[in-house]
């Protein structure tokens, strides 16, 4: 007896998750894997996150996808690692993949993913864009001869498309990421403050003090970091507000961006969107007020999917469910 398998993989800059048709989401981490100097694997998510900083000649962490670059071979290396250790590939089964992929890879990065499935077992791969499995997991009627507007915001990029008649009839790749927005804190912290901090600890002030609304009771949060002139242990208070500040130029080319795109489509199409409004999924859409702040700058509802962070693997399970 031939049993089938259905898998999905999320594939984002900053997570990675493989999820099953059967069992839901079964790995959520980071997309990072440690390599040592033979490109043998130590450890990959959490594992190859918590070993960031301790890098030397014998080992490094690689996040295999950015906003600029995608590593193959180190993508591949961590897709072969997860299908060991889920048992993806066995004997007398048919494995299926689905999997998105973010607008950083190419067409080119895709096929090479595809054929390293294949090549690891795989029965059929298929794959297409985030914004189509974003679309497809806000639960919009896509098939509506009116238009939707749908936008999602990850780590690496950030794309908007028109969706109408169960097509993609307009799209773009817009100049705003989430990754942006730790490296704003980053060099604020270091050219204002002389402090550098750890990617963890980055990652909590985004997670904790993430907005861009002006508060008249901001919160705080103490933070830890090396001076980069004594070379010492350095604690000092953040507040939201200073992080508002510090993005609200983002926000706004964020804003003039999509306007820019609204303007591009035919008429009939803005009407659809100034009534029907934006729908947005994904990390960066989590800051404090931005669906808020960018409703107010682009003057047509900005709506959040239930569950931004997972809009997109909501869409993959959809999809997953409906395949044969």
């Amino acid at each position: 007896m031939i049993f089938l398998i259905q898998i999905g993989i999320d594939l984002g800059a900053n997570s990675i998750r493989l999820i099953s048709l059967n069992d839901g989401i079964i790995f959520d981490e980071p997309c990072m894997i440690a390599l040592d100097e033979h490109n043998h694997v130590l450890a990959i998510g959490r594992e190859a996150f918590e070993m960031k900083g301790l890098e030397s000649n014998s080992v490094r962490v690689v996040s295999p996808i950015s906003n600029t670059r995608v590593d193959i071979a180190a993508l591949t290396l961590l897709l072969e690692q997860l299908c060991d250790q889920f048992k993806i590939f066995r004997f007398f089964t048919k494995t299926t993949v689905l999997f998105s992929y973010p607008t950083s890879l190419s067409n080119e990065g895709c096929e090479q993913i595809k054929n390293a499935l294949l090549d690891l077992g795989a029965s059929k791969v298929y794959y297409d864009r985030e914004i189509w499995f974003a679309a497809i997991g806000s639960r919009l009627d896509l098939s509506l001869p009116v238009a939707s507007c749908v936008m999602n915001i990850g780590y690496s990029n950030c794309d908007i498309a028109i969706f109408q008649e169960g097509d993609i009839k307009q799209y773009s790749r817009g100049p705003f990421a989430g990754i942006q927005i730790g490296q704003l804190i980053r060099n604020w912290l270091k050219k204002s403050h002389n402090i550098t901090v750890t990617e963890a600890t980055l990652e909590d002030i985004v997670r904790t003090l993430g907005t861009v609304i002006q508060e008249t009771d901001p919160l705080h949060v103490t933070i830890q970091g090396s001076n980069t002139q004594t070379h010492t242990l350095t604690t000092m208070t953040l507040s939201g507000n200073e992080i508002a500040f510090l993005l609200a130029p983002l926000v706004n080319d964020l804003a003039q961006w999509i306007l820019g795109f609204l303007a591009s489509v035919p008429i009939e199409t803005q009407k659809d969107i100034l009534l029907r409004g934006i729908v947005c999924s994904g990390g960066s859409m989590t800051l404090t007020g931005l669906p808020k702040k960018l409703q107010e700058l682009i003057g047509c509802p900005v709506y959040l999917t239930d569950h931004p962070l997972y809009t997109i693997t909501s869409g993959l399970e959809i999809v997953l469910d409906q395949m044969d």
